[in-house]
């Protein structure tokens, strides 16, 4: 299985979806992930996002996505 791209709304950015979990409210989060550079480094960026912030990328599959109905450390 491979992680699908998704979008972020406000920036545009294309990031790797690695999983679902909703919080204790009841509303939906991701965990994405993407490459920064930083000066001529690069370093991996890994956070939780409101999945009400992102917007589904044609031709992509999310259905394999895992998802967490505990509360993650948001």
């Amino acid at each position: 299985m491979y992680a699908p791209v998704i979008r972020i709304k406000t920036t545009g950015r294309y990031v790797l979806l690695l999983a679902w979990a909703r919080d204790k409210h009841g509303a939906w989060h991701a965990r994405v992930a993407w490459l920064a550079r930083e000066h001529v480094a690069w370093r991996g960026v890994d956070v939780w996002m409101r999945a009400a912030d992102l917007e589904s990328v044609e031709s992509q599959n999310y259905r394999q996505m895992p998802k967490r109905i505990e509360e993650p450390d948001f």
